[in-house]
């Protein structure tokens, strides 16, 4: 068993990863000495480039886990279903890849498909559940030893507390090693076969140490490429928007640092980049992220990126972040990914109007019910599973129809409700499974409250009462309130995009992640 785990991690997963973070940095790296010959100043910095850390989690809760499952009940042996997870999740990857790689060519303009609280809230909900709830429940689950590191990242990233010259996130984990090597005899506590925290821990990780050369997916992965893409769209298509929004922000925060990379360029090489990273097996995608501004005021130029990528590519191919898991408890991981959840939803909330918080909070219920369904065993609540199934886009959707409601745009209102309702149609949201050929259609016999024609109808329903009121506030029925001018719709699709920058960047969360 660990043999067969440790070959899928470091064998296919990881080390696929090491084509594109070399792809991608020197790229970036390109583009920066482009721009140094074009204007004649050597002070440029190429752009931070790593992980999209918010999709990973997203495509490993929301695809990886249910493709797993399915191959439990489908009868696959372990090894034959996480085999099978693992090339779903890369496939739809690779989609998402695709996908991103388009929208690029759309360049800012995706900025106008949707208000800015939906698409900011999309994955919000994943940082309050899977990066934030989960991560909370790994440092309750050893208290007497996780609330020592927890404390250090709140000191670190919240209070303001110097660790220099030590980064806050190596602090979290010494002063989480320094108690669980002290405090207990391995971890996760009281379980048979611990995975680190004891010598014969890391002597096992050291016996891992190989060089694992990346391996291209098989040509039966991309036939299955229609099929799993059309399962998982739910998923893929609000991860490849979202991660088109985090790009843009991104080089806009490049822009304010003195940098003015192109916005289309960097948005079709990070669509391109995940393709690379999934052709090689990863099912995880990478992209920019803005840490510009803070990474240049350090002193960072082009060498820093060269340095970040050779020492992950090295850890990949050699297989040791084994050795970081057998010298690193659990609960000293999870503050980190909890302050990644945090500043997901504190990026989403700041640039949230206060009287559009309504929607942003009902936003984040479907992914609260999703995260809610996988932590469930027995008897599943069907209700709960149909809020929760497509979460990302559904929040999107849910976000979108309140914050036009409440500035009384009641023809966006309708429009959206229509695009729920041709998603419904086809079970991509509602639904564990999109089914186009519609013998699913009204649902299990008892149940057609919860079927794809029922949320078709609803949504239907919802376009009809909007039309309505479109209609009326058009004349003038002093019933019906004005149509309330949000700030964002008489702004530039840039001005937009560097509103984001400007509270992302005033963010002290960020601040000391980077700085520090």
């Amino acid at each position: 068993m660990d043999d067969f785990i440790s070959d899928l991690i470091y064998g296919k997963i990881l080390n696929g990863m090491c084509i594109t973070m070399v792809f991608g940095n020197v790229y970036y790296a390109w583009m920066a000495l482009r721009m140094m010959k074009s204007d004649g100043r050597t002070d440029h910095m190429c752009m931070p480039y790593g992980v999209n850390t918010a999709a990973a989690f997203a495509f490993v809760f929301n695809i990886m886990a249910v493709a797993a499952r399915d191959a439990k009940e489908d009868g696959m042996t372990w090894e034959e279903g996480i085999n099978y997870a693992w090339k779903v999740t890369t496939v739809a990857n690779l989609a998402a890849g695709f996908i991103a790689a388009l929208v690029g060519f759309a360049g800012p303009a995706i900025m106008k498909v949707a208000p800015k609280p939906a698409l900011l809230i999309a994955l919000a909900g994943v940082g309050l559940t899977h990066l934030g709830i989960a991560q909370l429940m790994k440092v309750f689950s050893a208290g007497h030893l996780g609330f020592v590191p927890l404390a250090t990242a709140v000191l670190g990233y919240f209070v303001g507390v110097k660790f220099n010259p030590i980064p806050n996130a190596v602090m979290i984990m010494l002063s989480g090693a320094f108690m669980g090597w002290f405090f207990s005899s391995g971890w996760p506590e009281d379980t048979v076969n611990k995975d680190g925290g004891t010598w014969q821990a890391v002597k096992n990780a050291g016996s891992i140490f190989s060089i694992y050369l990346p391996q291209p997916l098989d040509a039966q992965a991309f036939l299955e490429i229609p099929e799993v893409a059309i399962e998982n769209l739910s998923v893929i298509l609000p991860v490849a928007f979202v991660g088109a929004i985090n790009t843009l922000v991104s080089v806009y925060n490049a822009h304010e640092a003195g940098d003015p990379y192109s916005v289309k360029e960097a948005l079709v090489i990070d669509g391109c980049t995940t393709i690379v990273s999934a052709l090689f097996g990863s099912p995880f995608g990478t992209c920019v992220f803005c840490s510009h501004k803070p990474l240049k005021r350090a002193g960072g130029t082009i060498y820093y990126s060269f340095f970040n990528c050779g020492l992950f590519c090295f850890m990949c191919l050699t297989g040791q972040f084994s050795m970081v898991a057998a010298l690193v408890p659990p609960y000293a991981i999870a503050p980190i990914v909890l302050f990644i959840g945090l500043a997901i939803n504190q990026d989403a909330f700041g640039n949230i109007e206060n009287r559009h918080l309504p929607a942003a909070i009902i936003g984040l219920m479907p992914a609260i019910a999703d995260w809610a369904n996988s932590q469930m065993t027995g008897t599943r609540n069907p209700t709960l599973e149909a809020l929760g199934y497509g979460s990302l886009l559904s929040a999107i959707i849910f976000t979108a129809l309140v914050v036009f409601a409440i500035n009384g745009n009641f023809l966006q209102c309708s429009i959206w409700s229509l695009v729920g309702a041709l998603l419904a149609t086809f079970g991509i949201v509602h639904q564990p499974r999109a089914d186009l050929t519609f013998r699913t259609f009204t649902g299990k016999k008892g149940a057609f409250g919860v079927s794809q024609c029922a949320f078709m109808l609803g949504y239907l329903s919802l376009a009809a009462v909007f039309a309505a009121l479109d209609y009326l506030q058009r004349q003038g029925n002093p019933r019906v309130p004005e149509k309330k001018l949000d700030p964002s719709e008489a702004e530039t699709q840039e001005e937009i995009v560097m509103e984001l920058v400007r509270v992302r960047t005033k963010s002290t969360l960020n601040e000391s992640f980077i700085g520090q």
